[in-house]
């Protein structure tokens, strides 16, 4: 049951009279919807009577949620209690704003009339339901009960206690009635009460066989409350610790203790079947649990009766003559029976109850065994995981040169491959041709013949009908991920990428050096090594790729070839002619090899016709075959061009016949391209109005799309085709993968693309205009989108869960078709040029108001952060003014939208797209705050509170100053108004903008705020403890953080201690929730308890805060490895002052790795914090005498601050006197006193009045 709160302004204790009742509120029903995103609303419900105020925990998001809380009220029959039930609304940030939702009074003697009636009825409560008195339709009700009486019923376990209870008193007044002498020390009383029983009673022989038996059926007792002691680890450790001493006694006691010891051992027993009835869940455990109370109770009457009998001589005497034994047999022959029972229902209960985690944990156990087997190398791959890497760029045994053909050429390159450097170093072999010409298809017979010898390091194939193999952006990061097969370049990589993330999304020209060009040079290669890239000449901007060609290949070890292909283009003469490492190579389409390398190919493609055909080995004629190979004139695209053509032909030979008549000659091999398309083309039945239109709407999708579709998306997009695959069958002489309804159908070449979008007359039936068809595929995948983004979408809907962070969603889990709406719709959309056509309007304006959030999510849930800057900016280009697309609630639900998805991002450590979406956010709030001020300026004010922590986040300080100021003056604005409602949105903001000035410099400023602040939040947890306790101790942990800076040592200690108290009672409750904040305000403790000169303890509160840090670091690293970087710096002080150097140095290079990291990826927001870690580094490792790496690490601190005090003189200033200080002493270790003397008097220029904390 969870905690409830309370507060009263007597501290007096309340007893129970008959002014009390206990009632329970069990539950609410009918509360109304109050976010579209979530749903149902978080609730609570509070209670009033008099001073007295009681509250129940929030529950789960529900229409009708249960707490089941019990409360203990006082108050006379006059008393009213006063009901009171409110919902959490989420404000801007973390914290929440009540809302109450309906109320209801009920006086005590109305509560004690239904107390009576229970009692009356016999029944431990009553029910009934409270209608409240609500703005909200339909009203809800809440359910109480009441109980007939404070102390509620006992149960069968609890009966049979007492009875064992009274038994346990019987055997002890049996005892004392042997008026025993002193125990020695240390001596169990059931062995010294066996002992003295010897001594003081003469006629022990007498019953000696009787001691003897039971003393066996007590043996025997103990192993079975030992078997029901394993069912539960604590069980056992209780067992073991209560018969410890037991056990040892067992071994010189005499008979008469039997009883006493079953009795014990039966308390053991009963207290095991206690705890697990608290887990039972099967009717058969409860049944057993009840038989063993029933029986525990009946031998506690059986002792009683054998007790009553006080001389043990008459005892013995008696017993010796009754059944006595046998009664104790048979009740451990009954326990021993319930314990099977009950050990088989706990193992039952326990099984099912942890079935579905047992599942779970194997299959992490064996996941980790897995990754255990080489942990290294799981980490190597996931650091290499991070660079991105092109699919499908590689090679294909499929696309390579028919066998037997190119094989000069093929043998000349590999040749070049094998051969040594003629350079001395790596060297570039560049193959042109014309369009047509089979590069490609080289470029593949070499990455294949390569990689069968083992000398292939990597291969790309460009082709820019695929955005990511058009741009080079992934180029050298796939090459250097293919490179990691290498273990040596694979630790290098690794290092490389662990010290410095960005690298892996880095410019090309940053990328090179230390991707490929370093870790090759440390690998000593026995063989040459071929790179093989093809079609340079569909790169975006092929300079980027040619200047690395030109500049930075000869860094690499002469070992490497580059092996390129591309059409004639300026470019390859302007950046590789004049290289001494590059070889130029050209396709003559005359030469004898080439033309004969056609022939066969031509004679080959032939013979595979007509044994599909059945036209028997003859066909066609010589003749025939010499006039197509005439034809080509050496073009291999166009003889592919002409067979692709005949195989989906029905009459192949009559094809041929009609492709080969009226070909012109002389034409250039452009120009020939262009005459075989043509002819291919004009053999449609373009009269058909059928086949032309949907020529038009599907070549027209597959040209104009960002990203190849296949037939299965083509057909859903297109939905007006009756049967896509039935026209892709007749147009498959102009196609690929057309065949396979999975595959991306993608235009046959290039060559084919230019002469349709470019070279064809736009009043030829088969021209298609790429940019109309574009434009067409907006509108198709807005209203596609509309259709088919539902709720119920993978990576759709989780801005309506409590959950932190953002799904990862696979491009696999949702449809092709769907994922390509959503990736490219804003780029078909913005190649409409103003005014936008009517047409649009709709489509757009359903997207926007219904879909737009979902289209937000599932974009960060798969990839990124995709937002509506561009297309909004092109919006209010396109349309007239008077054409609204959103109205302002849909905006305002989209403006919601954006500053939770920045939270999530934030929380995902994806900090760039955090920032954008929270502009967003702020842009689309200034506009309605504009038109609607009294609306919509608590959603602008909250929001910039946001943007300001979003800043903050990327280092950006005077852009979060300036949010944070606005977001401030706002606030005091409404609070003005209405100080109930906008108080905690104003001491939120209060609290942010003293850690934005502080982090400036302005440090009075900053205590006036924070202070502020804190005295907001002390007022608000008078009234709501529950809600305002976690900020209160977030505001005076910073309020400890700006007194300090301000020399108020005394007052910042007092404020952190009181941060810590509130954050551990948090934490004790939420662990999950509450530990990062903790682990916080105990870093800070520590600092403050260090500046008063309180070491040990400020040692221990930073020892706890590291190890906070750490498991949270373990689970988001990305999250928590700041802080933990942080806590370890704080650590090394404690460590240096208890002169534990080697552990000092140890934690502050932990620091500065992480930081170095950090700071790489996003140095103007950790840039500050390694700089200072680097100070500290060199004064430990000055500690220790190692005086180079001391003077290094200063000299870097230096470097870092210079331009930071520059830039913030009140805030770095004194940082770059104390390094300055430090390198002088560092560097006068090495006694090089110049430069310390000049780094001595640089620091005494800037030194400051106060050094702050390393």
């Amino acid at each position: 049951m969870a905690q409830s709160i309370q507060t009263t302004n007597s501290d007096a204790t309340r007893s129970e009279s008959a002014d009390e009742l206990r009632i329970t509120v069990f539950g609410a029903s009918g509360l109304p919807r109050i976010s579209l995103f979530h749903g149902d609303p978080k609730a609570f419900v509070t209670l009033r009577v008099l001073d007295q105020t009681w509250s129940t925990d929030v529950a789960a998001r529900s229409k009708n949620p249960r707490w089941e809380k019990e409360f203990d009220l006082r108050g006379d029959n006059s008393s009213i209690l006063k009901i009171e039930l409110k919902i959490l609304r989420r404000r801007f940030g973390s914290s929440h704003s009540e809302q109450l939702v309906g109320a209801v009074e009920i006086r005590f003697e109305e509560l004690r009339e239904k107390q009576k009636q229970a009692q009356y009825e016999d029944n431990d409560y009553a029910t009934f339901d409270l209608q409240m008195d609500s703005s909200f339709k339909p009203q809800p009700s809440i359910s109480i009960r009441i109980h007939r009486s404070l102390t509620a019923p006992k149960t069968v376990l609890e009966t049979a206690r007492v009875h064992l209870s009274s038994a346990r008193d019987d055997i002890q007044g049996m005892r004392i009635g042997l008026a025993l002498p002193t125990l020695p020390t240390g001596t169990s009383d059931a062995g010294s009460s066996a002992q003295d029983a010897v001594q003081a009673i003469a006629s022990a022989k007498e019953v000696k066989a009787f001691y003897e038996t039971t003393l066996a059926s007590v043996e025997v007792f103990v192993k079975m409350v030992d078997a029901i002691a394993d069912i539960h680890p604590y069980a056992k450790a209780a067992w073991t610790a209560l018969s410890a001493g037991y056990k040892i006694a067992v071994a010189q006691k005499d008979r008469d203790d039997a009883l006493s010891e079953l009795l014990e051992s039966m308390s053991t027993a009963l207290d095991q079947v206690c705890r697990f009835d608290k887990i039972a869940q099967h009717e058969l455990d409860k049944s057993v649990i009840s038989q063993v109370a029933k029986k525990t109770n009946e031998c506690a009457l059986f002792i009683e009766k054998y007790c009553e009998t006080k001389r043990f001589a008459s005892r013995a005497v008696k017993n010796a003559f009754s059944n006595a034994g046998e009664e104790i047999a048979r009740f451990k022959k009954d326990f021993d029976l319930l314990r099977k029972n009950l050990l088989t229902g706990a193992i039952l209960s326990l099984t099912e109850g942890l079935s579905g985690v047992n599942e779970d944990v194997y299959k992490i156990s064996e996941g980790m065994k897995d990754i255990a087997r080489n942990v290294d190398r799981a980490a190597q791959e996931a650091i290499l995981a991070k660079l991105p890497y092109a699919a499908g760029a590689s090679w294909s045994p499929t696309n390579g040169c028919l066998a037997g053909t190119r094989e000069a050429l093929i043998e000349e390159i590999m040749d070049w491959i094998r051969g040594s450097s003629a350079s001395g170093g790596a060297e570039i072999l560049c193959l042109t041709g014309v369009a047509g010409s089979g590069k490609t298809a080289i470029a593949h017979t070499i990455a294949q013949r390569c990689h069968s010898e083992g000398i292939l390091a990597s291969s790309f194939f460009f082709n820019r009908e695929f955005e990511e193999r058009h741009h080079p952006a992934k180029l050298l990061s796939t090459m250097a991920r293919d490179l990691a097969r290498y273990p040596d370049i694979c630790d290098h990589l690794s290092s490389v990428l662990e010290e410095d993330q960005s690298l892996a999304t880095a410019s090309l020209s940053r990328q090179f050096t230390p991707l490929i060009a370093e870790p090759c040079r440390r690998h000593t290669f026995n063989t040459s090594l071929a790179l093989v890239l093809d079609a340079l000449d569909e790169v975006h901007n092929p300079p980027d790729v040619l200047e690395i060609f030109r500049d930075d290949v000869p860094k690499l070890p002469q070992a490497f070839r580059l092996f390129i292909t591309s059409r004639e283009m300026e470019y390859i003469d302007i950046y590789l002619s004049r290289s001494p490492h590059v070889c130029l190579r050209t396709i003559d389409l005359d030469e004898r090899v080439n033309l004969d390398d056609l022939c066969a190919y031509i004679h080959w493609r032939f013979g595979g016709i007509a044994e599909k055909r059945g036209l028997g080995s003859t066909w066609p004629d010589q003749r025939l075959k010499d006039v197509v190979i005439s034809k080509a004139q050496g073009l291999f695209q166009w003889a592919v061009a002409v067979f692709q053509t005949m195989e989906c032909a029905y009459d192949p030979a009559g094809v041929l016949e009609g492709l080969l008549t009226g070909l012109q000659t002389g034409l250039s091999p452009e120009e020939k391209m262009d005459e075989i398309y043509s002819k291919i083309l004009q053999g449609y039945n373009w009269n058909e109005v059928g086949f032309k239109r949907d020529y038009d709407l599907v070549v027209g999708a597959i040209l104009a799309a960002k990203s190849p579709l296949s037939a299965s998306a083509l057909q859903i997009l297109h939905p007006g085709i009756l049967n896509i695959s039935n026209l892709l069958s007749r147009l498959g002489a102009l196609l690929t993968g057309w065949r396979d309804p999975s595959q991306p159908v993608r235009i046959l070449h290039l060559s084919l693309r230019d002469f349709l979008t470019v070279r064809t007359p736009n009043n030829a039936p088969f021209y298609i205009c790429e940019k109309d068809h574009g434009q067409r595929l907006g509108i198709l995948t807005l209203t596609f989108l509309n259709k088919s983004l539902k709720r119920d979408t993978p990576g759709v809907g989780y801005l309506g869960s409590d959950s932190p962070g953002i799904p990862a969603t696979s491009k696999n889990q949702v449809p092709e078709e769907l994922w390509y709406a959503c990736e490219f719709w804003t780029t078909h959309v913005l190649e409409f040029e103003a005014p936008a056509p009517t047409e649009l309007v709709e489509p757009l304006r359903d997207f926007m108001s219904a879909q737009s959030i979902s289209w937000v999510e599932i974009c960060a849930s798969i990839d990124t952060f995709r937002g509506f800057q561009q297309i909004g900016t092109w919006i209010r280009s396109a349309f007239h003014e008077e054409i609204s697309l959103m109205d302002s609630e849909s905006n305002s639900r989209l403006g919601d939208a954006l500053v939770d998805i920045s939270e999530r991002l934030s929380y995902m450590d994806r900090r760039e797209e955090a920032l954008s979406a929270i502009q967003e956010a702020v842009a689309l709030y200034r506009q309605l705050a504009q038109d609607c001020p009294a609306t919509f300026n608590p959603d602008l004010a909250g929001s910039l509170n946001n943007l300001s922590n979003r800043l903050s986040e990327l280092g950006q300080r005077e852009g979060a100053l300036a949010a944070s100021r606005e977001a401030v003056a706002l606030y005091r604005q409404l609070t003005n108004d209405c100080p109930a409602v906008f108080n905690p949105e104003l001491a939120s903001t209060l609290h942010n903008l003293s850690i934005r000035l502080s982090d400036l410099g302005q440090r009075e400023k900053a205590l006036a705020a924070s202070q502020e602040a804190v005295a907001l939040y002390q007022q608000l947890t008078k009234d709501r403890p529950v809600v305002f306790n976690p900020e209160l101790a977030t505001s005076l942990n910073n309020l400890s953080s700006q007194l300090s800076d301000l020399g108020q040592q005394e007052d910042a200690l007092a404020a952190s201690r009181e941060s810590v108290v509130l954050y551990r009672q948090l934490a004790k409750s939420r662990p999950a929730a509450f530990n990062p904040d903790l682990a916080n305000s105990l870093n800070n403790l520590s600092l403050r308890l260090s500046d008063l000169g309180q070491r040990e303890e400020a040692f221990a509160a930073s020892q706890e805060s590291v190890v906070l840090y750490r498991q949270l670091a373990n689970d988001r690293p990305a999250a928590f490895n700041p802080y933990l970087a942080e806590s370890l710096n704080n650590l090394a002080n404690g460590l240096s002052y208890l002169r534990q150097q080697e552990e000092a140095l140890a934690a502050i290079q932990e620091s500065v790795r992480l930081y170095r990291q950090l700071a790489k990826d996003r140095p103007a927001a950790f840039n500050h914090h390694l700089a200072g870690f680097l100070y500290n580094s060199s004064l430990r490792l000055t500690d220790l005498d190692r005086r180079e790496e001391a003077v290094a690490a200063a000299k870097e601190a230096v470097a870092l601050f210079r331009p930071l005090a520059s830039g913030i003189p009140a805030v770095y200033e004194s940082w770059l006197s104390n390094s300055l200080w430090q390198l002088s002493i560092a560097l006068r270790d090495l006694s090089h006193e110049g430069e310390a003397v000049e780094a001595k008097r640089e620091s005494d220029m800037l030194k400051s009045t106060q050094v702050p904390n390393a």
